[in-house]
């Protein structure tokens, strides 16, 4: 662990080997390793990274990714156009992938560089879940780039002014609010190139994170595995069934409407449980209360990341707010471009970009 301290690496045509780069990075070297997580300040962390830690850990995490749907199919299409044209220009760049989850645009990133100009690269993503940036040192680096995760929150970047030339975010930076906006502008390097996705306030994402919402907390609050317990456990068992057939009547309502993630959830969560209460005794009682507890651990955390997407999300206002303080911090930005991304056959927008303006 390395306490959190601003650090600049050197030009990256100055940098021979990975020893030195990542010296030069954390201030702590691993020699012969081309990827390795570090942890900056683990004081950075806060308890609402249990959301993400848990999901950067799991499998749905580590598969995380920006296509496969119609909004997926603009994003792939803006990273696509900025990398192109950001590598077409850049050959020793060092590259900041801030809030940057399992690394899924660092990814675009190392393929993008393929026909490019770069000659030497150096990889950055910081993320304030440990297990993100685990997922980093997990990446295998073209033979060009260094690559290092580091675990230190957006708002605070570990890193002096203006020591990136390329610094982007896809749905990371807004969540630590705009003073994160603020360490954006900070470090990045005069002429370097810049590219967010921002959450968009009543946009589709933020709509479907809504319903997700919606349709959690109607689980939890419903007392649907207390009563579980209490049948496989409780005295009054007969009650206690009753009571749960009744919340299960209550919960096949949600299924209802438009298909959410959070939906699809329950219908699988219904009917795991009515199997298990219809056979609980071929379980061990301990077996199904570890269970119920464990699905419901999953749903808190579920909630809690639904949660932290929909207020983090910006209206017209709040993007304004952050291309004013990216200006503010860093004059040698050119105003700030800002756009709704839509996808096609769609008339809500499902994402912000905020990116440099010089960008096509």
């Amino acid at each position: 662990v390395v306490q959190a301290k601003r650090l600049k690496p050197p030009p990256l045509a100055e940098v021979s080997d990975f020893f030195e780069a990542v010296a030069a990075v954390a201030a702590f070297a691993f020699a012969s390793w081309r990827t390795k997580t570090i942890v900056m300040s683990s004081e950075t962390l806060t308890p609402s990274s249990a959301h993400w830690q848990a999901y950067w850990s799991a499998p749905e995490g580590r598969r995380a990714a920006v296509s496969g749907d119609a909004a997926g199919a603009i994003f792939d299409e803006v990273w696509r156009r900025f990398l192109r044209a950001t590598f077409a220009s850049k050959t020793n760049p060092s590259f900041l992938d801030l809030a940057c989850g399992a690394g899924v645009v660092l990814e675009r990133a190392m393929e993008a560089i393929d026909g490019g100009q770069v000659e030497k690269i150096l990889f950055v993503g910081l993320d304030f879940a440990p297990s993100a940036a685990a997922a980093i040192a997990r990446k295998t680096a073209p033979d060009e780039a260094i690559v290092a995760g580091v675990a230190a929150t957006a708002d605070t970047i570990p890193f002096s002014d203006g020591v990136f030339d390329i610094v982007v975010s896809q749905f990371g930076l807004e969540y630590a609010g705009l003073g994160a906006f603020d360490e954006a502008a900070r470090v990045l390097a005069p002429g370097a190139a810049f590219q967010f996705v921002v959450h968009y306030k009543d946009g589709a994402i933020y709509r479907e994170c809504c319903e997700n919402r919606r349709v959690l907390d109607a689980i939890l609050e419903s007392g649907f595995f207390e009563t579980i317990i209490a049948a496989i456990r409780g005295p009054d068992h007969d009650g206690a069934i009753a009571k749960l057939n009744s919340i299960f009547d209550s919960l096949k309502r949600l299924l209802e409407g438009d298909r959410v993630a959070a939906k699809e959830m329950l219908g699988r969560l219904l009917s795991d449980a009515a199997r298990l209460v219809a056979r609980r005794q071929a379980y061990h009682p301990d077996e199904a209360v570890a269970w119920c507890e464990a699905m419901r651990n999953e749903l808190a955390l579920y909630e809690g990341r639904m949660r932290a997407m929909t207020q983090s999300a910006l209206d017209r206002a709040g993007i304004e707010a952050a291309r004013n303080r990216l200006l503010a911090q860093n004059p040698s930005i050119f105003r700030p471009e800002v756009n709704a991304l839509t996808p096609q056959g769609s008339s809500i927008p499902a994402a912000w970009l905020l990116k440099t303006p010089d960008q096509a």
